[in-house]
């Protein structure tokens, strides 16, 4: 819990920015200053977006290194909250069965939901971000909290944009209030800030209206094969309906198509079953993946993750 002293210290301080490391994700990890006031803000938009009321029970098992774990601080200091912060461990537990808001990766939440279903089943409103969401373990979710995932980067103060995922399933992220959203000729995100300010961003997106955006991925790992532009994240969420556990996309060097599609599914060793399961994989995803989007080959590998536990895209040397 020093980590959490050492933020309340900075925050109650009479300093009026605040240092913000990114997870490098998307790039190398860079230092940022936000200001107080703009964490401020940022808070009441999810506190209203939300609902959430003075004196509800909250839940922190981030690490406030970053930016998501900063904020829930923030939040329920703004919002009067009872916070009850746990070590940010892969399966979090609460002790508690009354949490009305709890922030997790979808990691968290999948471990949480089977070790402790009790406090799960307690839980009022749950919001995921940091990685992208198993499609299968959504639609196997009986009774669970309402589930919603934000859009949002350490630039943007957390999270601008939030979707529902369960019970209802929304497609595009919704813009909270003070912000929008644009698309360049690439189909790159831009972000306009409250301040007026218009980030650029490396996600590729197709935007519905100036409020509302649907995320495909990242630009930097569009696969070109044979002309085709595949963008992995949205080959892995359609995989995600029939594929539970870790896996990621990426392109290697092909002769003919200059790239082809690869799916990694995070293993130590492949399965004993693996030429069966790569067939039945791969008729699947001919059935249910556009034209030419099927991966070339499927391989059982392990997953890296970064330092703040997301699982990376593989990049092949070629494609540096």
């Amino acid at each position: 819990m020093m980590a959490i002293a050492d933020f309340l210290e900075r925050w109650w301080n009479e300093t009026e920015v605040v240092e913000v490391k990114t997870s490098g994700s998307t790039g190398t990890p860079q230092t940022l200053q936000h200001t107080k006031a703009a964490m401020r803000e940022s808070a009441e938009r999810t506190i209203a977006f939300f609902a959430l009321e003075e004196g509800i029970q909250a839940g922190l098992a981030m690490p406030v290194h970053f930016i998501a774990g900063m904020m829930m601080l923030v939040r329920a200091e703004q919002g009067r909250w009872h916070l009850i912060a746990v070590p940010p461990t892969a399966t979090p537990q609460y002790n508690r069965r009354d949490l009305d808001f709890v922030a997790l990766t979808p990691p968290q939440a999948q471990a949480w939901q089977r070790a402790y279903p009790d406090e799960w089943s307690g839980c009022r409103t749950l919001l995921l971000g940091g990685g992208p969401v198993a499609s299968a373990w959504l639609k196997g979710l009986g009774h669970s909290p309402a589930i919603f995932e934000g859009f949002g980067m350490t630039e943007t103060v957390s999270h601008f944009a939030v979707r529902s995922l369960h019970p209802t399933h929304q497609a595009h992220f919704q813009c909270l209030p003070g912000f929008s959203v644009s698309a360049d000729e690439q189909g790159a995100l831009g972000v306009c800030t409250p301040a007026g300010k218009t980030l650029m961003t490396r996600d590729a997106v197709q935007v519905r209206d100036p409020l509302s955006f649907r995320w495909e991925g990242r630009l930097d790992d569009v696969v070109n094969s044979g002309g085709i532009k595949i963008h992995p994240a949205s080959v892995e969420e359609a995989f995600s309906a029939v594929i539970e556990g870790p896996m990621a996309c990426y392109g290697e060097p092909h002769e003919r198509w200059g790239q082809s599609l690869v799916l990694r599914i995070h293993a130590e060793h492949a399965p004993s079953d693996a030429e069966a399961r790569t067939k039945a994989l791969m008729d699947w995803a001919k059935t249910n993946l556009p034209a030419h989007h099927a991966p070339k080959r499927i391989e059982w590998c392990p997953l890296e993750k970064t330092w703040t536990g997301k699982w990376k895209r593989p990049r092949h040397e070629a494609n540096n």
